[in-house]
């Protein structure tokens, strides 16, 4: 093979992986400008950002985050999906981890049924049960509740991760399960000193997906929630929008308020 043919092969890979490169980078633009615009338009004044909404800040104020906090009442919804976030998905990896186990090691006639049953979950949308979800929390006086958001939200989040959990567990050689059950082990002792230090990548799979479910969430919480007590996050910055004026500073303070811990958890 020539060295003429040799070169022109070199040049057109390195002009394949320029052009790749070059795609490459305008994704990375168009993906993270919205992001850096959201943040430096939040130090603007609101006639600013009506002005000139591209533009950078003239003078970079803090009065929006300080407005957001205060006048918006944003301590109180953050400290509301805080606690949504948390609990919901503690329980969800709980309750996910100990019916996997149940669904994939412990063989019994309930067993494909109760699973099954669990996985129909996944097909219903929320949409189809909400109104009568909506009255049944109503009457039993779970609405407008921490307690019932968190219930509501474990309930949602549990089909997703009781499958993943599920299919993970199954993939644990029954063989470690059988030895332990030799020397004595019980069931209690297996989930807890064998199958749940294996099962970790799971785990954080199942934490990451309902972690940014319940904290982005926010149909449930605008229909289920009406005092500042029990609104949460998203529902909050929504009420920033008013039918005769948006506070935009306001807005985009609390949006960059508002997906800081989710750019930590995927950081």
């Amino acid at each position: 093979m020539s060295n003429v043919t040799l070169n022109t092969r070199k040049e057109q890979d390195i002009f394949k992986k320029l052009l790749i490169y070059i795609v490459f980078i305008i994704f990375a633009i168009l993906t993270l400008y919205p992001l850096i615009w959201l943040f430096y338009s939040s130090f603007k004044p609101q006639l600013e950002i009506i002005r000139n909404s591209l533009a950078l800040p003239r003078d970079w104020i803090f009065s929006n985050y300080i407005q957001a906090i205060k006048v918006g009442k944003l301590n109180i919804y953050a400290v509301n999906s805080i606690i949504y976030t948390f609990v919901s998905t503690g329980l969800v990896i709980i309750f996910s981890m100990m019916a996997s186990f149940a669904f994939a090691k412990i063989k019994n006639r309930a067993t494909p049924f109760l699973y099954n049953s669990f996985l129909i979950g996944l097909l219903i949308t929320i949409q189809a049960i909400l109104i009568p979800l909506f009255i049944s929390m109503t009457r039993i006086g779970l609405r407008d509740t921490r307690l019932g958001i968190i219930m509501i939200y474990v309930a949602i989040n549990l089909p997703l991760a009781i499958f993943l959990g599920t299919e993970y567990v199954k993939a644990i050689p029954d063989s470690l399960i059988e030895s332990a059950q030799i020397d004595g082990a019980s069931y209690f002792r297996i989930f807890f000193n064998i199958i749940l230090p294996m099962c970790k990548p799971v785990m954080v799979t199942i934490l990451i997906f309902t972690a940014l479910a319940c904290w982005n969430e926010f149909m449930l919480a605008l229909v289920f929630t009406s005092s500042d007590s029990s609104r949460s996050l998203p529902v909050g910055i929504y009420s920033f929008s008013g039918p005769l004026a948006t506070e935009y500073g306001m807005q985009f303070a609390a949006l960059v308020i508002g997906m800081t811990p989710m750019i930590i958890l995927y950081a």
